[in-house]
């Protein structure tokens, strides 16, 4: 009899040992508000795509459940992301997951529900930080994701150089060194700071990138200057029409003409500038680029199969 058990022992210490730390989920309907601790607010609209997204420890931030990592692997791989969270502030995710999918935006709204439904950058205001998924289905799938400011360093250009770099990596299996590449990549684009396209814009309330209001000082300079040429040349044409006379004179009644002091005044100016929000209805597509999960909040990101 205590063979057996010593031989069931063995067996589930084997068992246990093959799981992945980053594998373990909880059950959300054991949760206070479903585990979402986010301002997201739950509706019969978003109910079961919480209920179908992992619940998982947060602090741990590499997740393969495709178990495509060694043990040694998924350490570095730790490292590296919480490596890139000390230098940007941001959250860095690896999600691994075999999902089947029949259309590309699936991939999309699986890893950005498994963001937005857990407690990744809920640290910071806007909840920034980037999720990498890969989707080992029979047809692979692997993209990029980013959430509050991290939105602002990466544009389209910068995500499909950098989804490029890693597309060798990735497609031939070496996760780990793919990693490697994509945190070296998101930590030089982020050096640079903001992308060009979204140098004067910001980040609302709702994770969605807004454009700053702008004063257009070239036609604030040039409707002006043209008005002056017009009334200059319609003083210059009056002038000319009067005779010019140097014997005054003859033409000066004395005691006809009183003078008036004229004095001006400059009291005092005032400069104002303002940043302009807007928001938009529903749909995928929000303003600046962002898009929206299920959760209603804002999102950008992209990928490609391989």
């Amino acid at each position: 009899m205590k063979k057996r058990y010593f031989i069931v022992l063995i067996l589930l210490m084997m068992f246990v040992s093959s799981v992945n730390a980053s594998t373990l989920t909880y059950d959300r309907r054991t949760l206070d508000n479903y585990g979402v601790n986010k301002k997201w607010k739950i509706t019969e609209n978003n109910l079961d795509d919480i209920l179908n997204t992992y619940a998982v420890n947060s602090s741990e931030l590499i997740y393969d459940f495709s178990n495509i990592l060694t043990d040694s692997e998924e350490r570095e791989a730790y490292k590296l992301a919480k490596e890139f969270k000390e230098n940007t502030g941001m959250e860095l995710i690896f999600l691994t997951d075999n999902l089947y999918y029949s259309y590309d935006s699936k991939n999309e709204d699986y890893a950005v529900d498994f963001y937005d439904y857990n407690d990744f950058g809920i640290d910071d205001k806007h909840y920034s930080g980037i999720i990498f998924f890969r989707n080992t289905f029979t047809s692979p799938y692997y993209g990029l994701y980013f959430f509050g400011e991290a939105q602002l360093y990466y544009s389209d250009d910068i995500m499909n150089t950098i989804l490029d770099n890693i597309y060798y990596d990735i497609t031939n299996g070496n996760y780990y060194d793919g990693f490697e590449l994509l945190t070296e990549e998101l930590t030089k684009y982020y050096e640079k700071g903001y992308a060009p396209e979204y140098k004067y814009s910001y980040i609302d309330e709702m994770g969605y990138i807004q454009d700053k209001y702008r004063v257009p000082w070239g036609i604030a300079i040039i409707i002006p200057g043209i008005a002056t040429a017009i009334i200059m040349s319609i003083l210059i044409s009056k002038n000319k029409m009067i005779r010019k006379e140097y014997k005054a004179h003859k033409y000066l009644i004395k005691d006809s003409v009183s003078y008036t002091r004229k004095e001006d005044r400059f009291i005092t100016s005032h400069t104002s500038s303002y940043t302009s929000s807007s928001s938009s209805g529903g749909g995928s597509s929000r303003s600046g680029g962002s898009r929206s999960g299920s959760s209603g909040g804002g999102h950008r990101g992209g990928g490609r199969h391989g």
